[in-house]
């Protein structure tokens, strides 16, 4: 167990609320005392613990659930069910793989997850246990956590090759999975999306491949991919409506009914207008509360790239503000020209992003904002950041999306 699965003070203590909430309610007698009998509040009891959370979020909402509601298929049963919906929750463990790339130097941690790197030539020829070694340490890369992330989830429509816990549609009920996906370095929206459809749902820039043990490249389809293969993978397209994905942060008593990012499966939908008919029936869906509170997960909706601009935006005192980087701040950073409007420029951006809205926020806070309320970012602002801490700029800067 890593710090990035270790329960916090924070989450113990919205818990510990989130169960005397639940306490005196007849639906959650079994729920509560669950939660004693695997180990209270407490880092090995972390799932059942975002059960409660998510039984309480359920209860804000005026829900009165079944707990553990037996859906017909075989002796299985989902987590919750209520209103024609059958939810069941799925806490990611941390991977074998991504304990090993974890790291901690005192009150420092961190995580080194990087793209995996194909097999050398000389490969074949080395004795079995330094090609285990080098098969290994391919996995503790992004790519390998997505596929593990999609094996888990797909995995849960099954047990032993039959379909497990979520029943076949009957245009009456709606099943969804939820995910609790910490323990994964909270994937991001690209992430998730990649996880949900796979790669032709992402940028470019940003779709995953996988490097197997013989070489071979092949793109990371997602878990509604009719092309996944993986154990479970046919009945999860069959019968899940909906895959939820959250990475709670404040612990706050409303986060989960802001927090979740859903996903349609599009093999049970006519269309996407058709499944989001029916998502706004889920109580834990609420859009403009999430627009209200988490501004920044739609930072993404004012992002473009034309000629020798690029837009994104920031959030600053709760509002978005829109910013503008020239291709000159981008060339200077990356040290070679980038032609207008290209892959190269969106790329350049998405590889220095950080830097980016770090700029941005240092001129927002100084009031350095244009007449037209937009923030403009040139290569004199480079100036801001570059000698602050002593170490090279693109040392600082480079850093990959993990999930």
């Amino acid at each position: 167990m890593t710090v990035f699965s270790t329960l916090t003070a924070t989450e113990a203590m919205s818990t510990a609320e989130a169960i005397e909430t639940l306490r005196p309610l007849s639906w959650a007698v079994a729920l509560v005392a669950r939660a004693g009998e695997r180990g209270g509040l407490s880092t090995k009891n972390m799932s059942t613990l975002f059960e409660v959370r998510f039984g309480r979020a359920l209860h804000d909402c005026g829900i009165t659930p079944i707990y553990e509601h037996a859906t017909g298929v075989g002796e299985t049963s989902v987590d919750f069910a209520f209103d024609g919906w059958n939810i069941e929750l799925l806490s990611f463990d941390e991977s074998d793989a991504a304990k090993a790339a974890t790291w901690e130097n005192g009150a420092f941690f961190g995580r080194m997850l990087t793209s995996p790197e194909p097999p050398t030539t000389d490969e074949a020829s080395l004795d079995e246990g330094e090609r285990r070694r080098r098969s290994e340490a391919r996995k503790q890369s992004l790519e390998g956590e997505t596929l593990k992330a999609i094996e888990r989830i797909v995995g849960k429509a099954q047990n032993g090759g039959q379909p497990s816990k979520f029943p076949v549609p009957d245009g009456k009920s709606r099943s969804m999975l939820v995910v609790d996906a910490r323990a994964a370095g909270k994937p991001d929206r690209i992430d998730c999306r990649q996880i949900a459809y796979g790669i032709d749902a992402v940028p470019e820039w940003a779709g995953y491949r996988w490097i197997g043990d013989d070489g071979k490249e092949f793109p990371i389809i997602g878990t509604f991919d009719t092309r996944n293969r993986m154990r479970g993978a046919r009945h999860f397209r069959e019968r899940v409506h909906f895959l939820g994905i959250v990475s709670e942060e404040t612990f706050e008593r409303e986060e989960l009914q802001y927090f979740i990012r859903f996903y349609h499966n599009p093999a049970l939908f006519a269309s996407e207008g058709d499944a989001l008919s029916i998502l706004q029936t889920f109580p834990l869906f609420q859009p403009k509360k999430t627009r209200a509170r988490r501004p920044d997960l739609f930072l993404h909706e004012v992002f473009e790239v034309h000629d020798t601009i690029v837009q994104f935006g920031i959030v600053a005192e709760s509002a978005t503000v829109i910013c503008r980087a020239h291709r000159d701040i981008l060339e200077d950073i990356e040290k070679r020209g980038l032609p207008p409007g290209s892959r190269q420029m969106t790329e350049a951006f998405h590889w220095h992003e950080i830097l980016l809205r770090r700029l941005a926020l240092e001129k927002a806070t100084k009031g350095l904002i244009e007449r037209d309320g937009t923030i403009f970012l040139g290569p004199k602002d480079l100036d801001l950041v570059e000698h602050r801490d002593g170490r090279p700029l693109l040392q600082r800067t480079r850093a990959r999306r993990r999930l």
